[in-house]
């Protein structure tokens, strides 16, 4: 089976269930804490996956890093089936495909903001603005920093990208140069 629509399957779910309980924005931040969780601890990976660790001994991993987390019933109860299911792996696909779910339904969009140095917040502020006149949508605005760029800004917003680094532009000059010195 595809890995995506698997994923969007589980979340499917969950999402119905958060809306259900009145907590989708709750069971939407606990997924994504412990999907995040899952992404960046190998060991935790490895014992959840290890079968020679057994099922009770992995059950018993499972709950301690939800308690440690905040876990609540219902997200706890999530997890021990995407244990018992064998798909733990899919928490991370899950988790951004809940996310997609939550921000079609409060018709909301993400940005990511790629820059050279870190940007202040007023940039951020005004990116968030011209965004969101631009379409329609209240727009949450992530930023990373990547010194490769020179300087300028890359910015996904949804489909579209916009490359407005100074690396970019060199390599368009380069271009243009070498192409006309033929």
């Amino acid at each position: 089976m595809v890995t995506g629509s698997l994923a969007r399957r589980w979340a499917k779910a969950l999402f119905a269930i958060g809306e259900e309980q009145g907590n989708l924005l709750g069971l939407t931040r606990e997924v994504q804490r412990v999907a995040e969780t899952w992404a960046e601890s190998d060991e935790l990976r490895d014992a959840m996956s290890n079968p020679a660790l057994g099922r009770d001994a992995r059950t018993q991993v499972g709950e301690s890093v939800q308690r440690r987390l905040g876990v609540t019933r219902i997200g706890r109860n999530f997890f021990m089936l995407l244990l018992a299911k064998g798909r733990l792996g899919e928490l991370p696909a899950i988790a951004r495909e809940l996310q997609v779910l939550g921000d079609k339904k409060d018709n909301r969009m993400r940005a990511e903001v790629a820059s050279a140095a870190p940007i202040g917040e007023d940039v951020v502020t005004r990116l968030r603005m011209a965004f969101q006149q631009a379409t329609g949508s209240s727009v949450v605005v992530n930023t990373r920093v990547e010194p490769g760029l020179i300087g300028g800004l890359v910015t996904r917003l949804g489909d579209m990208m916009y490359d407005g680094s100074v690396r970019t532009q060199l390599a368009r000059a380069k271009e243009q140069m070498l192409g006309h010195g033929r």
